[in-house]
């Protein structure tokens, strides 16, 4: 009988473990559409690698070039012309554009935090030689080295409206042109690094690609590499992204019979392309990334939280 108690006193002592080891199962995960998960007020950054083999890129951003935009018109056609397109999409779409575009690779995301500092935002692969790139300032011809896309973002006030502050994420960006340094150099910067200059300041200045504006609760901007020219509203319309040059008339090939023969000139590379796709290394691009600005901002602006 002793036996059999001790037996009843074990079971009974392991039933409040069973109970905790019931209630403390780690429930599954639920997922949370990007867009709706919490994050720290401030810019969070995002880079989307995509391939634009079927039309995707025009049939999902289409839609979304609008002339409003909290960028004035100016800097929008400065950063087009140089191969930059800007369009503002609501945050709660992001998730469905993503998906649409086919994501090819590896997206990275970099949390929401304050930005005032200049930092770097997307930096492009090097490149050796000289190269020509397109700006809306004209063609550029830059040695060997990298393109950076700096940016510094901050939380203020926005217009005062109905007894409260609304808060507004401020965003700042600018290009520059980092060269190669030699080996010397990189080992001077190693050994001093109090002789480094600050990030706004190093490299050739890329004007083309400075712009400065407000993104309010909401409001997701997307920097797509471009060419100036292109119609996305026209090539959303093709099938398959086909576009087939148009027959020649018979005057036409008189006046002209070396037309059409031997190899056609590579279109310049932007500086968009260069900055966000591979444009630089081929003829025309294969892969390139979309930049994601998203403001993480609270309901109020309030200066003591």
């Amino acid at each position: 009988m002793l036996i059999r108690f001790r037996h009843v006193q074990v079971f009974l002592a392991l039933l409040p473990l069973a109970a905790v080891s019931c209630a403390s199962k780690p429930k599954e995960p639920v997922q949370v559409p990007i867009a709706e998960q919490n994050a720290a007020d401030g810019l969070e950054l995002r880079l989307w690698p995509t391939e634009d083999s079927q039309g995707s890129l025009a049939r999902t951003l289409a839609p979304f070039e609008r002339p409003d935009s909290p960028i004035d018109p100016r800097t929008l056609k400065r950063l087009r012309d140089s191969g930059l397109r800007a369009i503002i999409v609501p945050t709660t779409d992001l998730d469905g554009i993503a998906a649409a575009l086919k994501i090819r690779g590896q997206s990275e995301t970099q949390a929401a935090r304050d930005r005032s500092e200049w930092s770097i935002f997307v930096a492009s692969k090097g490149w050796q030689t000289y190269a020509t790139l397109r700006a809306a300032d004209g063609n550029l011809v830059l040695g060997g080295g990298q393109l950076r896309l700096l940016g510094r973002a901050w939380v203020a006030p926005g217009p005062f409206e109905h007894g409260t502050t609304p808060a507004v994420l401020r965003v700042e960006i600018m290009g520059r042109h980092v060269e190669q340094k030699e080996t010397a150099a990189r080992i001077e910067d190693a050994l001093r690094p109090q002789l480094r200059r600050p990030l706004d300041e190093d490299g050739l200045p890329l004007k083309s690609l400075a712009a400065s504006f407000e993104l309010t609760r909401g409001q997701s901007l997307l920097l797509v590499p471009e060419y100036p020219d292109t119609d996305w509203t026209r090539d959303a319309r093709l099938p398959n992204y086909i576009e087939k040059e148009p027959e020649k008339t018979a005057e036409a090939a008189e006046a002209n019979p070396d037309a059409g023969t031997g190899p056609l000139p590579p279109d310049v590379p932007t500086l968009g392309h260069a900055l966000l796709s591979d444009a630089l290394f081929g003829l025309k691009p294969k892969r390139r990334a979309i930049l994601v600005l998203v403001p993480r901002l609270p309901q109020e602006y309030r200066l003591f939280r």
